[in-house]
């Protein structure tokens, strides 16, 4: 569907790709392939944003011919970056239709990325945690659960960077975080190199929107950051009932 296709680069890249390949018939992925025809599938995995008509009936095709379908990367899961724009708004695609399971991410990082396709393969339930980033974060140590830092930017600057001798959660440094409302996975990769959490593997439970703006009413937000909506919208928008 509609995406920037990095979760398919990613799966090109990982190192199980090849036995990937060696223990699967790839029968439909115009990514690679000519071929246009639907046919009968075991497995589909979808990437990318529903942003018109015409992905709606594809998707809806694709479900009636496969036996199971996952959800590749975020665009997929929770709608996408997409939604940061005032024009365009990106639906996920458990909107339209049924799906058994989401790959999450942005990309999807490349160990759980690994671990859910061998798991298929082996006709196993995708495993995802259900704690926050916060609990396995190296950080958690310097949170303040009172969250009396007054929040005041989305980046930190180069000196705010944490270092090993003086590791401090972003959130007592009054940078937004939002380690507390995504689900754990990608092994803190972002913290590590000095970058807080903006959420790309969505939240534990219930929806992106809803646990952020719970976990915002908690915190002394700064005006500008309150009127700054990609905080909200960056991987999702509240769900329309249609």
């Amino acid at each position: 569907m509609t995406s920037c296709s990095g979760c398919i680069s990613t799966l090109f890249s990982l190192d199980i790709f090849p036995q990937f390949l060696e223990k699967t018939k790839i029968a439909y992925f115009p990514y690679i392939t000519d071929e246009e025809k639907l046919e009968s599938y075991d497995m589909a995995l979808i990437e990318g944003c529903i942003i018109q008509e015409s992905q709606i009936q594809l998707i809806q095709e694709i479900r009636r011919v496969a036996k199971k379908i996952y959800l590749l990367g975020s665009c997929a899961a929770f709608g996408g970056m997409i939604n940061l724009s005032e024009k365009k708004r990106g639906d996920p695609i458990s909107n339209y239709i049924e799906v058994d399971g989401i790959i999450p991410g942005c990309p999807p990082p490349s160990n759980l990325f690994g671990n859910c396709l061998m798991d298929l393969l082996e006709n196993k339930m995708i495993k995802l945690s259900n704690r926050n980033q916060c609990y396995s974060c190296p950080l958690r140590e310097s949170l303040d659960y009172e969250f009396k830092t007054k929040i005041t930017k989305l980046i930190p600057s180069n000196r705010d960077i944490n270092s090993a001798q003086n590791p401090k959660c972003f959130l007592s440094q009054g940078v937004l975080c939002l380690g507390p409302v995504t689900r754990e996975g990608c092994e803190n990769k972002c913290i590590i190199k000095g970058m807080p959490c903006e959420s790309c593997l969505g939240p534990p439970s219930k929806s992106s929107c809803a646990n952020i703006y719970n976990f915002l009413s908690l915190l002394d937000i700064s005006i500008e950051l309150k009127t700054y909506e990609g905080i909200f919208f960056r991987y999702s928008k509240p769900i329309i009932k249609r």
